[in-house]
C-alpha cells in the first residue's frame, strides 16, 4: 500500500519551478531517503506532503487522502525550519504537542525513547543543537503517527547521537510506522533507508535501492550521486528554490 505518492508533481512559486513531473512513492513500512544538493526541492516535496503549500499541477496523496485536514493527525513531521518556542520546559512542549493527536503516546516514554529524561525539566533554550534535534523526534513521535516526514533529522549530532536516532527511528517502522527523510549525507542514506529518491532541479533522476545505485558494491555511491546531479541537462531558473 502506497502510504506517501505524488504524481506528475508540479510546483512553481511566481513563475520558479521548483518541483517538475515528480512521481514518488513510498510503500507502507519503508525508510526512504530523498536526497539532493541544495535547490533540489527536498523541502518543497516535504510542505506539500504535509498540506503546508499546494501543488501547482498534478496530485498528492498521504495515506489515501489529500494532505493536511484530517490526516495531518496521523503524520509526525520535524522541518528545519521550524522554530521551537523557548518559555516551556522539555515535557510541557513534547505533552503540548501530544495532545494535539487522537492516540498520542505517554511523554515520559517519548522522553526515555529520544534520550531526553534528564532534560524533562529543563527549559527548551537551554538545549544544545543536538538536544533540540532530539526534542523535534520526540515532538514527532508522541502522536503515534503512521508517518514520519523528517527534513535533515540529524544535522546537528553527534556519530553516537545520530546512530541511537537512527535505532528509535528503526524501532518505529517495527511498531507500524513509515519514514521519508531528507538528508546531503550519503553515508547515512545508504545506511538507513530502503530506498534513495536522487532529486536534483526539482526531478526525480533516480530511484533504486543502495545496493543498485552502487551495483552492488562495485560503485561509489558519491560518485553516483556526482554523476546523477551533474549529468542531467536541467538548469535551475533564478530565485527562491528550496
Amino acid at each position: 500500500m502506497a502510504v506517501l505518492e505524488m504524481r506528475s508533481v508540479r510546483k512553481e512559486y511566481r513563475g520558479v519551478v521548483a518541483l517538475a513531473d515528480v512521481d514518488l512513492r513510498v510503500e507502507r513500512g519503508q525508510i526512504v531517503a530523498l536526497l539532493g544538493p541544495n535547490g533540489a526541492g527536498k523541502s518543497t516535496a516535504f510542505e506539500l506532503l504535509l498540506g503546508l503549500v499546494r501543488a501547482t499541477d498534478g496530485e498528492v496523496t498521504v495515506l489515501d487522502l489529500p494532505p493536511g485536514g484530517r490526516v495531518r493527525r496521523h503524520v509526525g513531521a520535524m522541518l528545519q525550519a521550524a522554530g521551537l518556542p523557548g518559555q516551556v520546559t522539555v515535557r510541557e512542549l513534547v505533552r503540548l504537542i501530544g495532545r494535539s493527536y487522537p492516540a498520542s503516546l505517554p511523554v515520559d516514554e517519548v522522553l526515555e525513547r529520544t534520550g531526553l529524561t534528564s532534560r524533562a525539566g529543563r527549559m527548551v533554550t537551554a538545549l544544545s543543537g543536538g538536544e533540540r534535534q532530539r526534542l523535534q523526534l520526540a515532538m514527532a513521535l508522541v502522536g503515534a503517527p503512521d508517518v514520519l516526514l523528517l527534513d535533515e533529522p540529524t544535522a546537528a549530532m553527534d556519530p553516537a547521537a545520530r546512530r541511537a536516532f537512527w535505532d528509535r527511528a528503526r524501532a518505529s517502522v517495527r511498531e507500524g510506522a513509515t519514514i521519508l527523510f531528507a538528508t546531503h549525507d550519503l553515508a547515512e542514506a545508504a545506511a538507513a533507508a530502503d530506498r534513495i529518491v536522487v532529486l536534483h532541479h526539482g526531478r526525480v533522476v533516480a530511484q533504486a535501492t543502495p545496493e543498485e545505485l552502487t551495483n552492488h558494491g562495485s560503485r561509489d555511491l558519491e560518485q553516483v550521486f556526482l554523476t546523477l546531479t551533474q549529468a542531467t541537462g536541467a538548469t535551475p531558473a533564478d530565485g527562491g528554490w528550496r
